[in-house]
């Protein structure tokens, strides 16, 4: 089979990205990659003022490279993009903060084009605990609002901060499946953002998906990261969740500013932070432009073509229409 078409012909969804998408080039990058659509993150510790500039920028940036980029809100749309040759963009948020205190501004995101939010970052947040916070006494009462009315609207819930108690409360709290999006498994290699293997399964049992990350520091202890050690990675959630809930997450950080990603590493060790700016990327993929060398790894190990379209994008196409399409009222 020849890798290169098969990756071509394909539905390709990167089911987490975290680059300055208000760069030109991580927009061209994401393109040549032949990106069918990604969960772009445009907001995290914004508050709503913030995160509602952030919004607009990211709506110029797409006008601005039309044709190459669309704005997605519905799964229509990541077909519309594939049909185009264009690459769809996800607005989704990191964290809740750009909620403040206010649930109804979850209508008012998910108007502007939001579809997915992870519940927490890092530490502690109104709704619940990050898998740094100190403790993890699990979903808040206003969290569990807030997954309900995610469930309500259509906006897919994201786990992979998350704290272990909260990920597993969020699971069971919410109606709709959920994604951990940019994890890895904590028993293949343990990192307080891998995910045990028990969440792993319980995210699966409902229909959710996982995306393998592909940030070396939560790949391997052995460095230079390689794409053999990703497609491992991949492999373990397979046999954990299910070919059906596995996708890629690579959680690409692409031109980042260097304010940006001082907030990123704000209130984690200095040995670690400086540890995390030391890594080099994974070789073989170091840019979402080396998306297809994904795709011939995953055929090359022996995965099926279907299995594979699967893995690079189908299962995320599932679980948006599953989340998206089906709003309650």
């Amino acid at each position: 089979m020849n890798a290169a078409q098969h990756h071509h012909d394909s539905i390709i969804i990167d089911g987490l990205n975290a680059s300055w998408f208000l760069s030109d080039s991580v927009i061209e990058r994401i393109h040549r990659g032949g990106t069918t659509a990604v969960n772009a993150t445009i907001a995290a510790w914004h508050d709503p003022a913030a995160t509602l500039d952030m919004i607009g920028r990211m709506y110029h940036q797409i006008d601005r490279h039309s044709e190459i980029a669309q704005l997605v809100r519905s799964v229509d749309d990541i077909h519309a993009a594939k049909t185009a040759g264009k690459t769809g963009f996800i607005l989704r948020f990191q964290d809740t903060t750009p909620l403040a205190d206010k649930l109804h501004l979850l209508r008012v995101y998910r108007a502007l084009g939001v579809r997915i939010i992870q519940l927490t970052y890092n530490f502690e947040n109104l709704v619940g605990f990050g898998c740094q916070a100190p403790e993890d006494r699990g979903l808040t009462e206003f969290g569990r609002q807030v997954v309900s009315e995610m469930n309500r609207l259509g906006i897919l819930i994201d786990l992979s901060h998350c704290g272990a108690r909260t990920t597993l409360e969020a699971i069971d709290h919410s109606e709709k499946p959920v994604a951990i999006t940019h994890s890895n498994a904590a028993a293949q290699f343990p990192h307080p953002r891998n995910k045990s293997d028990e969440a792993i399964k319980a995210c699966a049992a409902r229909g959710g998906v996982i995306g393998a990350v592909s940030f070396p520091a939560m790949l391997t202890p052995n460095l230079p990261a390689t794409l053999d050690d990703y497609v491992d990675t991949i492999n373990y959630l397979v046999e954990v969740a299910g070919i059906d809930h596995v996708g890629i997450g690579p959680d690409l950080m692409e031109e980042m500013p260097a304010e940006v990603v001082a907030i990123v590493l704000k209130g984690l060790p200095v040995d670690a932070v400086n540890f995390m700016k030391s890594i080099p990327p994974v070789q073989g993929f170091a840019s979402a432009a080396d998306m297809p060398n994904i795709t011939e790894r995953l055929l090359a190990r022996g995965y099926s073509a279907a299995d594979t379209q699967k893995i690079m994008g189908g299962n995320w196409l599932r679980l948006y229409a599953e989340v998206w399409e089906s709003p309650s009222h």
